[in-house]
């Protein structure tokens, strides 16, 4: 994955979303938001970090999304092929607290990853989302 980023300003919301800059650093990019001197207004701009050239490096490579749902056993409740969209750009994804949820409770249903990983085919993502598994339980990110 491409690992260089850029600063963006950006400004509004909805039809009134618009990137004001471009940046090389964050200090750049923050220099440029505090001159503009809107601070206070009620869309004031900020800076986002984003990725330089997402997902190109993993299209190169054959890679697609992939869905991974895993338990914390490593046992895999579901694995499957998503298309690309912009929602899937960055992958990524949470613990889910199953065993918390309102519609889950008392019905023995245990929590998961629920991820998206770039991959190049359905045991590779499990792969990738089982290395993933295994530190967030050695760090104690999932106790």
């Amino acid at each position: 994955m491409s690992s260089k980023k850029i600063w963006v300003i950006e400004q509004g919301e909805y039809s009134d979303y618009r990137v004001r800059g471009v940046f090389s650093t964050k200090a750049n990019a923050e220099r440029i938001r505090d001159a503009l001197g809107e601070k206070e207004s009620y869309d004031a701009p900020t800076v986002a970090e984003w990725t330089l050239d997402p997902i190109v490096a993993e299209l190169d490579k054959g890679y697609t999304p992939w869905a991974v749902l895993m338990l914390r056993d490593g046992t895999v409740e579901s694995c499957k092929q998503e298309e690309i969209t912009s929602y899937r750009m960055e992958g990524g994804g949470w613990l889910w607290k199953r065993s918390t949820a309102p519609a889950y409770i008392g019905k023995g249903v245990p929590d998961a990853l629920n991820w998206t990983v770039w991959a190049k085919d359905g045991k590779h993502a499990v792969k990738i989302l089982n290395e993933r598994r295994t530190q967030m339980i050695a760090t104690g990110e999932w106790p």
